[in-house]
């Protein structure tokens, strides 16, 4: 199909006729119907638009566009992302995000983000989510935490938390 067939096919066709064109369509031409009225027809297209032109579909009003874009965006763009309203969004942003942007989601009010900030963040960020009030969050932190402030979450309230800090404590006296 040639870009005025799927651009005519965009402006006329029905829900079916667009969704068949975006599933087949070069993905170059997909920056035509990035915006759209159907989430599925914009959720397809982020699915198949090439990487570097997702910035288009950053703030679509749907999440789960978000979260692909998220998920496939150059991770450049990816600090665009770190304060969208969808946790999952966040979380995705997460994941790929250089390393040095992780500390501003240490105060994330969710605590799947902070799980993962706390798996992926320089260890000696790490305090400051030590007393995370989330037991999950500080037992990713106790997995990681240098050495040097492991006695510090020896009395933590989780036993889980306790239980990792003992075990890394007694490895590190063999």
């Amino acid at each position: 199909m040639t870009e005025d067939e799927f651009k005519n096919i965009l402006k006329n066709g029905d829900f079916k006729e667009r969704f068949d064109a975006v599933s087949r369509a070069n993905p170059e031409y997909l920056i035509f119907a990035a915006a759209d009225k159907d989430e599925n027809i914009r959720y397809k297209v982020a699915s198949r638009i090439p990487a570097e032109k997702l910035t288009l579909l950053i703030n679509d009003p749907y999440k789960e566009v978000r979260l692909i874009v998220a998920k496939r965006i150059d991770a450049e763009e990816l600090p665009k992302m770190l304060k969208d309203r969808s946790f999952w969004v966040r979380h995705a942003a997460a994941e790929r995000i250089d390393a040095s942007y992780l500390p501003s989601l240490m105060q994330d009010k969710e605590p799947i983000v902070r799980i993962k900030v706390a798996e992926r963040i320089d260890p000696e960020y790490l305090t400051g989510l030590a007393k995370d009030p989330e037991a999950l969050v500080r037992k990713a932190v106790a997995k990681r935490i240098p050495e040097k402030y492991l006695s510090s979450m020896n009395g933590d309230e989780s036993e889980s938390v306790r239980n990792i800090v003992s075990e890394r404590l007694l490895k590190s006296q063999k």
